[in-house]
């Protein structure tokens, strides 16, 4: 049996307990969480960054092997692919995030960066047969009829200030002795807001690819499916509150409406914030949100950090709202007056 030798180890297998020598296949199964060895091609003028296995970023240089994981991805500001029908040795991809997901490219954004190209060279394969991070994913065989309330935090797109918020609750609630878990329902592998969530206090912290998905592109029940499994497994923690975080933007492609809609998370969630980057993604937010037979409880994000717009959206459209910046005591007292902590 023909080996493969990795140079560094890519975050999105961090389930797998993979060495750096590990048995190489050459029949390739083109599916979803399938782990493939990859080779990076050129790195001149490309987006290389890499998460490696700790978390840690760093970089993929040309030369480089490394296990990656096949899957899609629909992001507006960066990247998005899918997996190929037929997958062989010798055939090129491209590195469409930085924990090692790899694809066909579809669309890049071009402020984002050149995606990086990456070389196939085979399967990553354990007693005869490829590895598949849905083989390792948590036990969802847990049943519970409520969790411990969810404070979910949604946005109108990526990078618009859930995370930080998400980390200033945890640290209020964990110094006054609070037990907070976290989870990740949605968006594409990447360790940085779990680990930011660390940081804060909360623990533990469950993600989507513990539940053996890449991305939560795709199908509906799938993404749904492993949201339900995450915070089922969250519980077995015990904790007041858990504070879910959902990747991405309300509309879109990550099925985070689809998630919300579910009846199931329905009567969980307790509390939900909407994190925004402009006044008109806050009215957006609000048709929508009402429209599941949800409320928003308050907006936060950018749009929200000054005093104009923090006037606007209560005054016109009837949310409370606060910056996330610095104090967030409106958001604590209306957290404590829903579910008591």
């Amino acid at each position: 049996m023909k080996k493969i030798k990795f140079t560094k180890l890519s975050s999105i297998v961090k389930n797998l307990n993979l060495s750096y020598e590990e048995e190489l296949g050459e029949m390739i199964i083109p599916e979803e969480g399938g782990v493939i060895a990859v080779e990076a091609l050129s790195h001149e003028g490309k987006n290389n960054a890499f998460e490696h296995l700790s978390g840690r970023l760093g970089k993929l240089f040309q030369k480089d092997i490394i296990p990656a994981v096949l899957g899609q991805r629909k992001a507006l500001k960066e990247y998005s692919g899918k997996i190929p029908n037929v997958i062989n040795p010798g055939d090129e991809l491209y590195f469409l995030c930085e924990s090692g997901l790899v694809g066909e490219i579809q669309g890049f954004n071009e402020s984002w960066g050149q995606p990086m190209k990456v070389k196939v060279i085979g399967s990553v394969i354990k007693n005869g047969k490829q590895l598949n991070i849905k083989d390792f994913d948590i036990d969802s065989k847990d049943t519970i009829e409520n969790s411990a309330p969810i404070i979910a935090i949604v946005g109108t797109s990526m990078d618009c200030g859930k995370t930080t918020m998400i980390c200033k609750i945890a640290e209020h609630f964990k110094s006054n002795g609070h037990k907070i878990a976290g989870a990740k329902l949605t968006g594409v592998a990447f360790m940085q807001d779990p680990l930011k969530m660390i940081d804060a206090g909360i623990h533990p912290v469950i993600d989507f690819v513990d539940a053996g998905l890449p991305s939560t592109c795709g199908d509906s029940k799938k993404a749904i499916n492993a949201a339900i499994s995450v915070i089922k497994k969250v519980n077995n923690s015990k904790p007041h509150a858990i504070i879910a975080e959902f990747g991405d933007g309300i509309m879109g492609e990550y099925n985070v409406s689809n998630i919300l809609k579910n009846e199931w998370f329905h009567k969980q969630i307790k509390v939900l914030i909407v994190s925004a980057n402009d006044l008109t993604g806050v009215w957006g937010a609000k048709q929508i949100i009402n429209s599941m037979g949800l409320k928003i409880d308050l907006i936060t994000g950018p749009v929200a950090n000054n005093l104009t717009g923090v006037d606007y959206i209560e005054k016109n459209i009837n949310i409370p709202a606060e910056s996330n910046l610095h104090k967030i005591p409106k958001t604590l007292v209306m957290i404590n007056k829903i579910i008591n902590l």
